[in-house]
């Protein structure tokens, strides 16, 4: 009995023991976790951030638990926003708990920026490029990132020795004056251009079809001698495009070495090439899915047995075929080249094979790109119809319309499967150009002196494509102001119709006694027949005043003296298959010119021309182009009454026989030398097109030219108290004036401006003489 009461003491005081222990570990903890919860948190060292933005930033809040983790994850999230060099914390521990603080150092404001030393490029232009800017931070992270940015800009347009530095001034607020300092160095240039293993074709023709050149005397209105990375990559394609055109199937280029000179100043270049042998045709044919027949699909191809191998005309060809092809409804037709070569008679046989696919139904057309322009207005330029069978040929001719557009830029055709596997849809993609254009500038001509030009013009009014335009020019001889405007598309018909107004004033002083003043306006309209044919017709009615400005005047010029009133129909049929209306390549444009004077006026007169000009490129990539010229004009009065002075013919200036003034070819009164004109004309030009060397800028070329004409015929007059006068001239070789000479054309954003010097080679008493010829709006 006594000894289990011992045992229960015993167990009784074991177990008081235990829970008095339990309890004073358990008040111990408690104490440590009070004594590490952070119940405050503080920033310190902040001028430009914001403590709310910086708490925000942070993972850490009152109440955490101190962890030294956290502390080392938010240190790094306080760096990453860019604002600060240096990130700490520390805490002050009290028995309620830690007063936490974050401790930081901001990198500093910029207060003002600046540029120093870019004189390649302007200041807004590489701003436009930088992070750093007045009111953001300078950080290392930024100015790593502008110095590359500012590098590859340079580098870019050559200069391998810029120099970056970024200088700062600090102010007493903590921000600073930031100058950013370029030194830009010169260009670093190509000195040269070298060929290895080239044996058949030599360096100096290599040279001529790479992008890049090397540097020589003249190269200093160029920049094709600056090295450009991109242009260098480019080289070796058009490298192997030139062998693989000569024939040369086998052709590598086996490496390209580019070296640059110690003092960063040029680049020497070198391409090795593995030529091979030069193969030629030996037979041409085509198999597979003959559509429409072998025959037709023959005659197709440009390539020819026995003639040197070509990849351009290859081209041509696959794309012939093919379209012949997608002609019969095929849209995604093929056309496989297989090639087999004879390496001991260095020949290839061709055969094209074909595959037609199946045959395809447009379903629906696509029109994207088009902001400005409405969908109509594209649409009626697509000859391919929606629920038509697809048509390779109209599908290009609809890309050509496009191209032509005065608002199209760019145009992208692409086809995609459509509901079924027998249609498709056409996805027309439109870049368009700017349409509206407001141009200024001032001219000088040795007639003219000092002219003044303003033009305003819109070629997609209200986006409905039409063509409005607004003229003014200004000089000492001529003052004119002209309005039109186009519709290409009247009453949504495929026609096109004009009216248009105008008032000119000239008092050409060098070349006749009188002054004339006109005042007028008609309408037009536009048929087209195919694409290259067309119908035109047209009525302008205007008043002309001539006054006199001399004294000693002609007789013939007498009886003409004061206000005529002209009603002209004219009418022309015209044929044109140029590639472009101005910069032309290739193409011709022939026109028959009817017109005839009485519909309402005084004056009756008839007039005949015709309009010949021809361009034919004389080489694959159209770079030279020779342009012959033909006019020739017939003009004569009926009901008894003389052809306006003002519409007979003289020749002279740019558009006729260049070397002359205007008028300065022209039958003439033998005793005051008034150019009084002729009723029939013959003038002739023979131009050659080529690209100017060293010159890169596109729409720039150069012209040569020979130049041909006269005029002839037979004027007269009866003045009171004057005798009879009557002038006749008839066509003979030996009165044919003739000039040579040279010129650049330019297709500026504002327009066709040219620059010529012509000699007259031959010439007639009396004859007015121009040698140098400044354009603006026209073509040579």
């Amino acid at each position: 009995m006594l000894g289990s009461l011992k045992y229960w003491i015993i167990a009784f005081g074991l177990l008081l023991s235990g829970l008095l222990s339990f309890n004073t570990v358990s008040a111990a903890e408690d104490n440590q976790q009070t004594a590490s919860r952070i119940i405050s948190i503080d920033v310190q060292g902040n001028r430009f951030v914001e403590k709310e933005t910086i708490l925000d930033k942070m993972t850490i809040k009152v109440g955490d638990s101190l962890d030294r983790r956290k502390i080392s994850k938010n240190i790094r999230r306080l760096h990453r926003t860019g604002f600060f060099s240096d990130v700490r914390f520390t805490g002050t521990r009290t028995a309620q708990g830690i007063h936490f603080v974050c401790h930081v150092k901001e990198f500093p404001l910029i207060a003002s920026l600046k540029m120093q030393g870019n004189d390649e490029h302007t200041t807004k232009d590489l701003q436009l490029r930088m992070k750093l800017k007045p009111g953001r931070v300078f950080s290392p992270k930024n100015k790593t990132a502008d110095r590359n940015t500012l590098l590859k800009g340079y580098l870019k347009d050559g200069f391998y020795q810029v120099a970056i530095h970024f200088i700062t001034t600090p102010r007493d607020d903590g921000r600073v004056d930031l100058v950013v300092k370029i030194d830009e160095g010169n260009v670093t240039r190509i000195s040269r251009v070298r060929f290895i293993g080239n044996k058949a074709i030599s360096s100096g023709v290599l040279r001529e079809e790479i992008a890049s050149r090397q540097s020589d005397l003249p190269s200093w209105i160029s920049d094709r001698d600056v090295f450009d990375q991109k242009r260098f990559a480019a080289d070796s394609q058009m490298l192997q495009q030139y062998y693989m055109d000569q024939g040369y199937l086998d052709m590598k280029i086996e490496s390209m070495h580019l070296a640059m000179s110690s003092d960063k100043k040029s680049f020497d270049l070198s391409f090795s090439v593995f030529e091979g042998p030069q193969y030629t045709v030996s037979k041409i044919d085509v198999q597979g899915d003959l559509v429409p027949d072998k025959e037709t699909l023959k005659e197709l191809i440009s390539m020819k047995e026995g003639r040197t191998y070509s990849l351009t005309a290859m081209s041509e060809s696959i794309a012939a075929i093919t379209g012949r092809v997608g002609d019969e409804g095929y849209a995604f037709a093929s056309v496989t080249p297989l090639m087999k070569r004879n390496i001991e008679d260095r020949t290839v046989s061709i055969s094209f094979e074909v595959e037609k696919g199946e045959e395809a139904y447009v379903e629906r057309i696509e029109v994207v790109g088009n902001e400005k322009t409405d969908d109509s207005v594209v649409r009626r330029e697509l000859k391919q119809a929606e629920g038509a069978r697809y048509s390779g040929t109209q599908v290009e001719q609809s890309k050509k319309n496009l191209s032509r557009s005065a608002f199209v830029e760019d145009v992208r055709v692409s086809l995609d499967k459509a509901s079924s596997g027998d249609k498709v849809n056409m996805n027309v993609n439109l870049t368009e150009r700017k349409t509206g254009s407001i141009t200024g500038g001032i001219g000088y001509s040795q007639i003219e002196k000092v002219t003044f030009h303003a033009k305003i013009q819109e070629n997609n009014l209200f986006g409905k494509g039409y063509q409005a335009s607004l003229n003014g020019e200004y000089g000492a001889v001529t003052q004119n102001i002209t309005t039109s405007l186009t519709d290409p598309y009247f009453l949504g018909l495929n026609m096109s119709a004009t009216v248009n107004g105008f008032k000119t004033k000239t008092d050409p002083q060098t070349t006749t006694t009188y002054q004339m003043e006109t005042i007028g306006g008609g309408f037009g309209f536009g048929i087209p027949i195919t694409p290259e044919l067309s119908y035109g017709i047209s009525y302008q009615y205007k008043r002309s005043d001539l006054s006199l400005t001399n004294t000693t005047i002609s007789p013939i010029t007498l009886s003409q003296l004061g206000r005529q009133t002209t009603g002209e129909v004219t009418q022309n049929l015209t044929w044109d298959s140029r590639d472009r209306l101005l910069g032309t390549t290739e193409g011709q444009m022939h026109q028959l010119h009817v017109g005839a004077a009485g519909l309402g006026g005084s004056d009756k007169f008839y007039e005949v021309k015709l309009t010949n000009k021809a361009y034919f490129p004389i080489d694959e990539k159209h770079r030279f182009v020779l342009n012959p010229i033909f006019e020739a004009g017939y003009i004569s009065g009926y009901s008894n009454l003389d052809v306006p002075l003002y519409r007979r013919y003289s020749l002279g200036g740019s558009g006729s026989v260049r070397g002359f003034d205007s008028l300065g070819i022209s039958l003439r009164d033998p005793n005051t030398g008034e150019a009084v004109g002729g009723d029939k004309k013959f003038n002739a030009s023979l131009n050659l097109f080529f690209p100017l060397p060293f010159v890169k800028q596109s729409g720039i070329r150069g012209v040569a030219f020979v130049d041909a004409g006269t005029v002839w015929g037979s004027v007269s007059a009866t003045v009171t108290g004057l005798a009879p006068i009557n002038i006749t001239e008839a066509f003979s070789l030996s009165r044919l004036r003739s000039s040579a000479g040279l010129g650049i054309e330019w297709m500026s954003p504002v327009g066709p401006i040219g620059l010529l010097w012509a000699i007259p080679i031959r010439t007639v008493s009396g004859d007015v003489q121009r040698n140098l010829e400044f354009m603006m709006g026209g073509s040579f």
